[in-house]
């Protein structure tokens, strides 16, 4: 039996991390192993915690947008103290968590194996040289894989699904063209804007399920009244369980400009459903053109229309719904986690070798954190302050969130050597890894 810590910055208890989260613990238990899953502070929606069989919380401070990763490292590490060690460790969601995890079990049992898992390409949360302070990597996708490679060169990078659940009720393909989205409201995401923009030109009969709640809900609704769509269109809203309110359906269609992975794919294609994705990361390893669905290119609103078009009109014919779920058998739950579990024995033999990399107490200042964002916000910074040749001092970051995207950095700087030193606040995120000023304050 290993005893296995998963160890996060923070889930709020409702999304597809959460889902795949609570199949892997339990999947992994079931192996006989012990698995605890660490995070900050308790979930928003506190029904997720229930799901997994060990949950603790290591924040330090009252808040999670209070936490920094120097809080982060001291709470995981004042857990440990009184904690039976674990024998392997995985670092998931962002790539500081493979530092913090390391130098926490650094003072205990420093050849206990870090394993990062990503649920996202490294640039979106920033901070990708951190993953060398794991010792291998799961990778959600071919994609993720590759760039993981390119940071940390030599290090074992394996390829493991996310898992989902095959065993599916088949949804009916009706004779007129219905369409499905599931997934968050965040457009800058997920681009639903695109599929609105597409079903305005698309001729004859059509309908659309919108499953899904988020910060761009109002935008999109407004989108669709002014491409005079809005009474096509169904907006069922958050659901627990959205699939069960699926009877019907023709093809999914997911129009992002970024998913780690892609779970809605496999969830549509498990059902027999055809799938439209864009070009980006995870669905490039589920979809296979013109079998179980196509790809188009991202941000292509046109690409999306013509091919919704030529299935209205018989052009291109909706694949076989076994094909579809023929063709995701490999993210079937039961194999993940096995092969999860097999890496992760592996792992706890005497054959492995963990990272050499020496932490030190100083590697813990909060200026490790800020190494990795500061290059990119110096000119605005600069032009805001109205001078050419400051003098930049200690950084401190004041608060980052959970997902790495937005930070609070405080900047002590001098205009002249002659003068005082000033502080200054700034608000940042992450787009896509270039972090960009958002609020001097």
């Amino acid at each position: 039996m290993m005893l296995i810590d998963i160890v996060l910055g923070y889930a709020e208890g409702k999304g597809g991390l959460e889902d795949v989260l609570t199949t892997v613990v339990n999947g992994l238990v079931r192996k006989g192993n012990r698995v605890r899953v660490l995070q900050t502070h308790s979930p928003q929606f506190k029904a997720w915690a229930d799901t997994i069989p060990e949950i603790y919380y290591y924040g330090q401070g009252g808040k999670v947008e209070e936490e920094t990763v120097s809080s982060m490292q001291a709470g995981y590490t004042n857990f440990l103290k009184s904690a039976e060690l674990p024998d392997v460790i995985i670092a998931t969601h962002a790539p500081i968590l493979s530092y913090i995890c390391r130098s926490a079990i650094a003072r205990f049992k420093p050849d206990t194996p870090v394993v990062s898992w990503l649920h996202g390409p490294p640039a979106y949360f920033g901070g990708g040289r951190f993953l060398k302070y794991s010792d291998t990597h799961f990778a959600i996708s071919s994609s993720i894989g590759r760039t993981i490679k390119d940071i940390t060169e030599e290090q074992p990078i394996y390829l493991v699904n996310n898992p989902v659940d095959i065993e599916q009720k088949e949804i009916i393909r009706p004779d007129e063209l219905k369409i499905i989205f599931i997934g968050r409201l965040s457009n800058k995401e997920k681009r639903l804007d695109l599929l609105l923009g597409a079903l305005a030109g698309v001729r004859d009969e059509w309908d659309l399920t919108c499953i899904g709640d988020g910060p761009d809900k109002n935008m999109l609704y407004n989108l669709a009244d002014e491409l005079h769509i809005n009474g096509k269109i169904t907006w069922l809203g958050w659901k627990d369980a959205p699939w069960d309110e699926i009877d019907e359906a023709s093809v999914l269609v997911l129009p992002s400009d970024f998913e780690g992975f892609g779970l809605v794919l496999v969830e549509a294609l498990s059902r027999g459903v055809a799938v439209i994705s864009t070009d980006c990361d995870g669905p490039m390893d589920i979809v296979k053109n013109g079998i179980n669905g196509w790809i188009v290119p991202k941000g292509d609103k046109n690409k999306i229309k013509d091919l919704l078009n030529d299935i209205q009109s018989g052009k291109v014919k909706l694949p076989d719904p076994q094909v579809c779920i023929d063709s995701v058998i490999e993210y079937e739950a039961e194999r993940v986690v096995e092969r999860m579990d097999d890496i992760l024995q592996s792992l706890t033999t005497n054959d492995f070798i963990v990272n050499e990399k020496i932490v030190s107490e100083s590697h813990v200042e909060d200026e490790v954190t800020c190494k990795f964002i500061t290059a990119d916000i110096y000119p605005a910074l600069e032009e805001h302050l109205s001078g050419n040749s400051i003098h930049w001092y200690d950084l401190k970051i004041n608060a980052i969130n959970y997902s790495y995207t937005r930070a609070i950095v405080r900047f002590s700087y001098q205009k002249d050597r002659h003068d005082n030193i000033e502080e200054v606040r700034v608000k940042i995120v992450n787009d896509n890894g270039t972090w960009q000023v958002k609020r001097i304050f």
